[in-house]
């Protein structure tokens, strides 16, 4: 274990549920317990297996006789029975409680029964200790340890506490109180009657006096007769001062701490000081601080309301020593003291023992305080016993070599925090490559418990390493178990207990401390998981160490006990295998799960039994005998020869495939788990015959497939079930197998899957013990049937089309169909596959159905995004030989793909058995690639459609202008140019000066009369790159118009025309089909109009009427 526990290596690991523990795997059998049960107080406590049938059952609380208690049960499995080990125990072993800590030498050939209560009487005070004895295999007394019970270290304490008394005389104490004093000061000193402890006696008014002094106490034969004598001084309350200070008061408990510790021979001084003060002093010289240094408890008690108070409650205070609840007593009147003695007592008493280093609790765990004591048991090193109560219990342990001086092994020098840690509460012995550890628990250091690993340097035990507990009061170290997993003679691992550690959901928890790591499980709240460990030995077959796991707080301290399995890497597994609670064994048990022992064959069966104790029980759960079921299965012929399965119509009948034998093969997972096991070489068959198991298995061909290829015959159906009872050995069963149909697929082989389940029957011979199945062993098996092969070499050939596609064109072609021809010139292809690959921005999408070919295509990735892939299954399983077939796979091309001016397709042919690949296997077809154009151009309503002129206004000019916007409906980028033709010249005759904004070219016209040509006039060239996320764009031919020219045509009316196209490059774009006519042409109509002139019509209007009057004067006149 690592000194410092490295947290990034723990893990918590919970329980689960016991409703989930209810699973075939169990390994103890508890519908039968064997329990122990016997009317000794505290039947029970502790139980451990010894030799070959024996159970050791301790009722530590028994009275045996007068002076003895605790005694030893010898139970036996074989009877059920039990009956009182009689012990001849030596008369200085009063009261030792026998057997509360009882533990058995790794060879079984030793046992040791210890009592931590051996009762001394020291006066009125009882003093207690441990005692052991060392039982031989026939359980008779070999020794005690130690070898002498009562030694003169063991005397009672020598002048261990003597005891001052400073008395308050002056008149203001009362007569009656003072004789209430003198009588306290007698009840004290009869409660130390019979021990060396000597009083001191001084009263104090305005003088100090002393009474009598120690020696006088000592040659004194009635200590009571100088207690009588003693009269009160009176006067007023003491006031002095010491010679040479004379500015300095001196107060009474100063001069009797001086005087104290001016005496000789003094090896601990308690002072009392009785104070009723109406004038309280103040000390300023720390009297009871210079005790302190000189070892001198000071007690102060206060009589009074004068105490009532703060500043006489701080003098009282100053005059006690630390901590002031145990030295400092306040009562409110002298009638009231008395009821402070028990209390006082119970102070000095305590004090008695604090500093002593080599009487009070040396030895085996004697304090009272615990409630067992522990050791462990080396037949090699002898008996090892943990003495928690020594050095201020501190602890440690004993070691008890034989026929040498035992040697002490603690660690008190060491840490200066060890004091109340309880070292050696718990005891372990680890073995690793032959070299002794010794593993000590201390489940009180620094309230949270430390466990610490010693070894032996150079004939010393010395700390190697330590792990540390993480919660306050979880008891941490307070069991041990040390583990050999792999069973190789040296500890993998040590299982520490902290039985009292506490989470919202959990009670209890076990540290698996393997070599560096630590892994803890946890238990149930309040269920002081880990308050017992012990070894089982291998109780599942895996040849794993398994462990047991006491939580004996469960259920209502019901208890409950939980096994877990050694695991491979050396660990333990962080599940449990099973629980096993106390109520369901019986509603009446309590605490069960408190002591576990285990790893021996009590029951003589040739298997592991556990020993646990419940409250006045000791019960005992046999484990289980462990099966192993090996499974074979054959197929006769081995393969589906082709001549049953080659065919092309449907059968009449179904065919035979052959036939599928099972065979079970039943055996103990290790012989020695059975009784019959002394014969190791065979198993005789009268023995043999009485293990017999329930066994039933499910047989499924071509499980998973939505129709199977083979039946069975006898079910006519592709499921079977067989239920057996067998024995062990082998049992064999032969199955006929059919082919209802044609087999299509005969490249996959049938598969044939078994299912069994294993319900053991009752062994007379075991004494009705139901044997397991092996937990983890495997219960499914498979096997396969595979269809005959043609083993020739295949000669695949593939070739691709385009089906006469001269040219793709992306936008326009949203598919791509490639025609593939695939032909076999060799024998049988297995597993014949076309891969394709292709560009990205095509991706497959299909395969028509091709008769008779069977398809069967996906798309497979190829981890190059530039690259993309298919494959085409070729009549899976068989491409058969002499085939030809054709198909078509259709591709999608994206609109917005750019593939260059090319586009590269690769067909590759494969099977299982066409290798190495040749040039007929490979195929690759190039097509060029162009690029849909999709462009408008259009006139805007916003052009100049209309003037009218007439001859005088033939060198006027207007302003004139037309209108176009171009749009890319296509998806992509467009290069492309605009010419735009307009009518400049008319034989030198100007027509329209237009102008066009970022012309890039302006060509003149080859013909000079545009009336002929209306191209051959003047050409703009607008080229521009059209994206298609700018859509469109306007262009505006604008200028001014002349008329003169229109009188050359002789024309009343004339159209000025301009037109629009749009060029592009034909070697990488493609119009779209029906937008072939890119030209656009606007027309302007000119027309000429002839001004009226009025003057001959007025002047012809004139002569006619003048002519008209002068006719008709004429005519009258006649």
């Amino acid at each position: 274990c690592p000194r410092h526990q490295d947290k990034r290596d723990v893990v918590v690991l919970a329980l689960l549920e016991p409703v989930l523990a209810s699973y075939h795997g169990f390994n103890l059998y508890v519908e039968e317990p064997m329990v122990f049960q016997e009317d000794g107080a505290g039947f029970g406590q502790s139980v451990v297996q010894f030799g070959r049938s024996r159970l050791v059952v301790e009722a530590p609380l028994e009275v045996v006789a007068v002076n003895k208690t605790g005694r030893l049960y010898d139970c036996l499995a074989a009877t059920g029975l039990c009956r009182p080990i009689l012990l001849n125990t030596p008369p200085e072993a009063v009261n030792t409680s026998l057997g509360l800590s009882l533990v058995a030498s790794t060879d079984l050939s030793w046992l040791l029964a210890c009592g931590p209560t051996m009762h001394r009487a020291c006066g009125e005070n009882m003093y207690a200790k441990g005692a052991c004895l060392l039982l031989g295999s026939h359980l008779q007394i070999i020794r005690t340890v130690p070898a002498t019970l009562r030694s003169p270290r063991d005397k009672c304490p020598n002048q261990e506490i003597d005891i001052v008394f400073l008395i308050d005389g002056s008149g203001s104490i009362d007569r009656n109180d003072f004789k209430r004093m003198k009588n306290f000061v007698r009840a004290v000193m009869d409660q130390f009657k019979g021990t060396h402890t000597l009083f001191l006696r001084m009263q104090y008014s305005n003088l100090l006096k002393t009474h009598f002094t120690f020696s006088q106490l000592q040659t004194s034969r009635s200590p009571q007769s100088l207690v009588d004598p003693i009269v009160q001084l009176g006067g007023l309350p003491f006031t002095a001062t010491v010679s040479g200070c004379q500015d300095s008061p001196v107060f009474p408990e100063e001069l009797l701490v001086l005087q104290m510790i001016s005496s000789q021979n003094l090896s601990r001084v308690a002072p009392f000081f009785f104070l009723d003060r109406k004038e309280l002093f103040h000390s300023k010289n720390g009297a009871c601080k210079t005790a302190d240094r000189a070892r001198i408890v000071c007690y102060a008690v206060g009589v009074g309301d004068a105490f009532q108070d703060p500043t006489a409650r701080t003098e009282l205070n100053i005059i006690g020593s630390v901590p002031l609840e145990d030295h400092v007593f306040k009562v409110d009147n002298f009638a009231a003291l008395s009821n402070t003695q028990k209390q006082l007592q119970e102070k000095i008493f305590a004090v008695e023992g604090k500093w002593v280093s080599g009487s009070h609790c040396f030895g085996i765990g004697c304090l009272l305080l615990l409630p067992t004591c522990s050791g462990i048991l080396s037949s090699q090193d002898g008996p090892v016993l943990g003495a928690v109560g020594s050095f201020s219990s501190s602890g440690g342990a004993f070691l008890y070599p034989p026929n040498r001086s035992p040697t002490f092994i603690n660690m008190s020098q060491e840490h200066a925090d060890m004091s109340d840690s309880y070292l050696g509460y718990s005891t372990e012995l680890a073995i690793w490559k032959g070299l002794h550890s010794l593993v000590l628990g201390a489940p009180r250091h620094q309230h949270t418990g430390k466990v610490f690993i010693f070894t032996q340097v150079s004939g010393q035990w010395t700390p190697k390493a330590e792990v540390t507990g993480t919660q306050i009061g979880s008891y941490f170290g307070a069991s041990l178990s040390s583990v050999d997993v792999d069973r190789d003679g040296s500890s993998n691992l040590v299982l520490i207990g902290a039985p009292h550690y506490y989470e919202q959901s959990r009670g209890g928890q076990v540290s698996v401390c393997p070599f560096p790591r630590g892994v803890r499980e946890q238990g149930h709240p309040w269920g002081r998981f880990g308050a017992a460990l012990t070894v089982l030995g291998d109780v599942n077959g895996d040849r794993l160490t398994d462990v047991a796991i006491g939580a004996p707080g469960e259920q209502e301290n019901r208890g409950a006990v939980y096994l877990f399995h050694g695991t491979s890497g050396l660990g333990i597994s962080p599940v449990h295998s099973q629980q096993i609670a106390g109520s369901q064994l019986s509603p009446r048990l309590q605490y069960f799960g408190h002591s576990l022992s285990g790893g021996q064959d009590l029951t003589q069966v040739g298997l592991v039994d556990l020993a646990v104790r419940a409250q006045g029980h000791a019960l005992l759960l046999r484990s289980l005998p462990v099966l192993n079921v090996e499974v074979a299965m054959r197929f006769t012929p081995p393969e589906v020869t082709k001549s049953v399965y080659q065919c092309w119509e449907e059968l009449p009948t179904a065919l035979e495939a052959g036939d599928a034998t099972v065979c079970l093969s039943t055996k103990a997972h290790r012989t020695k788990h059975l009784r019959f096991s002394h014969f190791p070489s065979s198993i005789p068959p009268s023995a043999s015959s009485d293990v017999r198991s329930s066994v039933m298995y499910d047989l499924a061909l071509g499980p998973g497939r939505l129709i199977s290829r083979a039946i069975f015959d006898e079910t006519k159906n592709w499921t079977l079930t067989r239920r057996k009872t067998l024995g062990l050995g082998e049992h064999c069963d032969t199955m006929k197998l059919l082919l209802p149909d044609c087999a299509e697929d005969v490249g996959n082989p049938i598969i044939l899957q078994l299912n069994f389940s294993l319900v053991g029957k009752p062994i007379s011979s075991s004494q009705n013990l139901r044997p397991v199945l092996a937990v983890g062993s495997q219960d499914r098996f498979t096997a396969s049937l595979p269809f005959e092969k043609n083993c020739g070499q295949g000669d695949l050939s593939v070739s691709l089309s385009f089906s006469g596609l001269q040219t793709l064109v992306v936008g326009s072609s949203l598919e791509l169909n490639v025609t593939v021809t695939v032909w076999n010139e060799g024998e049988d292809s297995y597993g014949t596959v076309i891969s394709f690959y292709y560009p990205a921005g095509l991706s497959y999408r299909r395969q028509p159905h091709q008769h008779p070919l069977r398809l069967a295509c996906e798309a497979v990735p190829t981890g190059n995004e530039g690259l993309r892939s298919s494959s085409c299954s070729i009549n899976h399983p068989i491409f058969q030989e002499g085939t030809k077939g054709t198909f078509i796979v259709t591709f999608d091309v994206s609109y917005k793909v750019t593939l260059g001016d090319k586009l590269l397709l690769r067909a590759n042919a494969s099977s299982e058995n066409n290798k190495p690949t040749s040039n007929n296997t490979t195929f690759q077809l190039e097509l060029p690639v162009k690029y849909a154009v999709y462009t408008v151009i259009s006139r805007q309503e916003e052009s100049t459609k209309y003037f009218n002129f007439s001859a005088s206004d033939q060198k006027s000019r207007k302003e004139a202008e037309h209108r176009y916007r171009v749009s890319n409906l296509s998806q992509r980028d467009l290069a492309i140019s605009i010419h735009f033709w307009v009518p400049v010249l008319l034989k030198g005759v100007a027509v329209w000066d237009v102008s066009l904004p970022c012309v890039s070219e302006r060509e003149p016209p080859q013909q000079p009369d545009f009336q002929t040509q209306i191209p051959s006039s003047l050409v703009l060239v607008r080229r521009i790159p059209l994206q298609n996320e700018l859509g469109e764009l306007d262009f505006i031919l604008k200028g001014n118009l002349s008329f003169g020219w229109a009188s050359q045509t002789l024309q009343k009316k004339t159209r000025v025309v301009s037109v629009a196209e749009i060029i592009f490059n034909r070697s990488v774009y493609s119009q779209l089909q029906g937008q072939e006519a890119f030209l656009r042409a606007q027309v302007m109509v000119l027309e000429e109009y002839e001004v009226y002139n009025p003057i001959p019509l007025i002047v012809s209007s004139s002569v006619g009427g003048l002519l008209c009057w002068l006719s008709s004067q004429l005519h009258c006149t006649r």
